[in-house]
Formats: structure tokens, sequence, C-alpha cells
């Protein structure tokens, strides 16, 4: 038997967040930081870009919390020159918790990504930051392009908690 590794149980909890809803995804590159999977439904067929952050920024207030994803140079370039050919890409981000049950799944679509990592200009590290706040129905994503405040008001792009809603 193979020895389980960290990112088995945050991809597998991905994989059965999908397979709960009725989805089958099939990995086509696996890896410990990333993996990417086809899935196909109905509605087309799709590539899922996974990532995980085991557990949230350290933060003195308990009404928000924030996953940090970090994106290698070779990731942005992957994601500038996407094509998507009949395939649409999203990405899974998934924030890890310390009692795994209280994870969340994050799903934004190709160009909300673009957006939020700015991947038209070169940097040496991209990032983009999942939050979550009390008594905000779903959550809110922002990063290296993309301030979370913007003129004084909320910048970030909302994210539905609604899986169904992406395929």
């Amino acid at each position: 038997m193979g020895a389980v590794r960290k990112a088995d149980f945050y991809f597998g909890s991905m994989l059965s967040c999908l397979i709960n809803n009725g989805l089958a995804p099939a990995i086509i590159e696996p890896g410990d930081s990333r993996r990417i999977y086809k899935l196909t439904t109905d509605n087309g067929d799709y590539q899922l870009y996974a990532k995980y952050v085991s557990s949230p920024l350290r933060r003195q207030k308990k009404d928000a919390q924030l996953w940090q994803f970090t994106f290698l140079p070779d990731e942005v370039k992957y994601i500038r020159n996407y094509q998507e050919n009949g395939q649409k890409l999203y990405f899974v981000l998934i924030c890890g918790q310390k009692k795994l049950q209280d994870s969340e799944i994050a799903i934004l679509s190709l160009d909300e990504v673009k957006d939020c990592l700015d991947v038209d200009y070169d940097r040496e590290s991209y990032r983009i930051t999942i939050k979550w706040e009390k008594g905000i129905h779903g959550l809110k994503a922002y990063g290296t392009g993309r301030a979370d405040i913007l003129n004084g008001r909320d910048n970030t792009i909302r994210i539905s908690r609604d899986i169904l809603s992406y395929f």
C-alpha cells in the first residue's frame, strides 16, 4: 500500500465534494502542490486546476479569515497561454482549516484568476487571496493584480459556494 500524503486529503476533499454533487472528474496531471483534472458534464468539458493551502493566515480577527495561494511564474505562464479549445478552465482553491470539516472550496474562472493575478505584468511572485467574512454569504477573492479595497470600497470578486453553479 502506498503512503498517504497530506495533499491527498485536500485534493480528496475536493473530489468528494464534486462526486457528492454528481460530477466525476479524472486526474490528468498529478502533483503535490497542484493537480489538474478533466470534467465532462451536460454543459461541456472543463479542466480544473486545483491548489490547496492547509490553513488560513494567522490573524487577530475572528470574524474574517484569509488563505493565500502563491502562483509561480511557470504557473502564470500556463494561465497566460491557456487556450480553451472547447474546455473551460476553472481554478479550485481548497482553503484548509485545522478542523478539516471547516475547510472551504473556492472556484474561480480563468478570467477571474487572470484579473486577480494580473498575468500580463511580469513579477517574481503572484498570489490570490481568498477571504471569508462572518455574516457574508460566499467568499471573496483578490490578489497581486486586484486590491481588496479600492477608493474605500470593496473591490473583491464574490465567489458562490454552490459548486453546481459553475458546471
